[in-house]
C-alpha cells in the first residue's frame, strides 16, 4: 500500500464510518464512495466486508485497539482486510455496527498518530502517568496463620500438601483451609487438591480445603471465579457464593458475586450444574450456553454468549450490550481505580478490548466505541460533559 493510497484512504474513511451508522449522506458524499468503489476491486470488496463485523472485530483485537502505532501495523491490517474470508477462523462476535465504526476510527487515528504522535489524547485527557493493567498476583492464607505472597508465582495443592510449580513446599501437607485472594490490579489460576482448575479475577477470594476429605468438595468464592471441575461422581463439587450453592460433578463454568455488581450470575460453559439458594426455593439446573441470575430465592434462567462472561480468563474485555456502568466497574477492579458516577449516562457497550493494555489505551477505545469523553486524573476516572 503506497503512501498516496493511504492519504485517499483518510478521505473516505469518514464517509464510510458515516455510512456504517447510518448517517444521512449528501448527494456529493455518495457520489464520492461511489467513485472509490468503481477505482478498484478491492475497494468494493472492502466496501462489503464492512457488514462482517466478526471479521472486523477479529482484527481489530489483534490490531491492539489503537495501541500499535507504526506504519507497518497499519499496511498489514489493510492487507488483512483483503484476504479471503473462507480462511479466518472464528474468535469473536460483536452484534452491532459499533465494531465497524471502531475499527474504521482507529484505522484512521493510528496513521494520524504518525503525524502529531497525540493519539489517545484526543479522547482521554491523563493528568499524570499512564496505569499498567492488573497482572498475576496473590496471596494465600492458611488457618494457622501463614501468609504467602503468590506474585507471578503458580501453586497447586495436592496430597503433599502445597507447593509451588517447580516443587518447592509451600506448606506441609496437614489438613488446613487456605484462603486464596486477589487484589485490585490482580487475577491468579491455581489447581486444587482433586485436579480442578481455577481462575480467580481481580478483587476476589476462594476458601478451600488443602485436602477434600468425606463425601463432597466445597469451596466458598467472594468475586469472581471460572472453574475447571474434576470429575467425580462419587463426591459433588460445591461453590458457595453470594447466597446461593453451585452443586457439580465435572464441568466448566464461571461466577460472577461480586458486592457491588446488581446480581450474582452463574453462566454454564459444558457439563450440568444446580443453582440453589440458602434462601430456600426451587433448585435448577443449567444446560450449557445457559446463565443462572440469582434473584431473591429463586433464579431466572437465560441463554447467553458465554464467551463474552469468560473472556477475562483469556485476558480480554468482552463487551455485547454490557452496561456502561457495569463496564467501568471492571475497570476499577482491573486497574485499581475509582469512577465518578454522577456523568455516567445509561449506554450499552459493544466491543473487545486487551486487558494488557495500559488505562489510557482502554479509555481511549471505548471513548470510540460510546463517544464519551474520558478524563482521568491520578487514579480518578470521570466522564466529561
Amino acid at each position: 500500500m503506497e503512501e498516496h493510497s493511504i492519504t485517499e484512504e483518510l478521505t473516505i474513511v469518514p464517509l464510510l464510518t458515516k455510512y456504517v451508522r447510518g448517517e444521512e449522506l449528501t448527494a456529493l458524499e455518495q457520489k464520492t464512495i461511489e467513485i472509490w468503489l468503481e477505482k478498484s476491486s478491492s475497494n468494493r470488496l472492502f466496501f462489503e466486508e464492512l457488514s462482517d463485523k466478526e471479521r472486523v472485530a477479529m482484527e481489530l483485537l489483534r490490531f491492539g485497539a489503537a495501541d500499535s502505532i507504526n506504519l507497518s501495523e497499519l499496511h498489514r491490517l489493510h492487507g488483512k482486510l483483503k484476504k479471503s474470508h473462507r480462511h479466518l477462523k472464528r474468535v469473536i462476535i460483536w452484534t452491532t455496527a459499533a465494531a465497524v465504526l471502531l475499527f474504521l476510527s482507529v484505522t484512521f487515528l493510528v496513521y494520524k498518530y504518525k503525524q502529531d504522535n497525540d493519539l489517545a489524547k484526543q479522547a482521554v485527557t491523563m493528568a499524570t502517568s499512564d496505569i499498567d493493567p492488573g497482572k498475576d498476583q496473590a496471596t494465600l492464607t492458611f488457618g494457622d496463620g501463614q501468609v504467602i505472597s503468590l506474585d507471578g508465582k503458580a501453586v497447586k495443592t495436592d496430597a503433599d500438601g502445597v507447593t509451588y510449580v517447580d516443587g518447592k513446599t509451600v506448606s506441609q501437607g496437614s489438613v488446613q483451609y487456605a484462603t486464596l485472594s486477589t487484589p485490585r490490579k490482580g487475577q491468579y489460576k491455581t489447581l486444587l487438591p482433586d485436579g480442578t482448575v481455577v481462575w480467580l479475577n481481580s478483587a476476589s477470594k476462594l476458601k478451600y480445603p488443602t485436602r477434600f476429605n468425606g463425601d463432597q468438595r466445597l469451596v466458598e468464592l467472594q468475586g469472581e471465579g471460572y472453574f475447571e471441575v474434576a470429575h467425580d461422581r462419587s463426591k459433588p463439587f460445591i461453590v458457595v457464593s453470594g447466597g446461593q450453592k453451585v452443586k457439580v460433578l465435572g464441568t466448566k463454568f464461571n461466577i460472577n458475586s461480586y458486592a457491588n455488581e446488581p446480581a450474582v450470575l452463574t453462566t454454564l460453559v459444558s457439563g450440568s450444574v444446580e443453582l440453589s439458594s440458602n434462601a430456600g426455593g426451587v433448585a435448577v439446573r443449567l444446560k450449557p450456553g445457559e446463565q443462572g441470575q440469582m434473584l431473591n430465592s429463586g433464579f431466572k434462567v437465560s441463554a447467553v454468549d458465554v464467551e463474552s462472561y469468560t473472556a477475562w480468563t483469556s485476558n480480554e474485555f468482552q463487551f455485547t450490550g454490557t452496561p456502561l456502568m457495569e463496564v467501568l466497574r471492571q475497570l476499577e477492579r482491573w486497574y485499581d481505580v475509582d469512577v465518578d458516577y454522577k456523568n455516567v449516562p445509561d449506554k450499552k457497550v459493544y466491543g473487545t478490548i486487551s486487558r494488557d493494555k495500559k488505562l489510557q489505551s482502554v479509555l481511549y477505545a471505548l471513548g470510540e466505541i460510546t463517544d464519551l469523553k474520558f478524563n482521568a486524573t491520578g487514579r480518578r476516572i470521570e466522564i466529561r460533559k
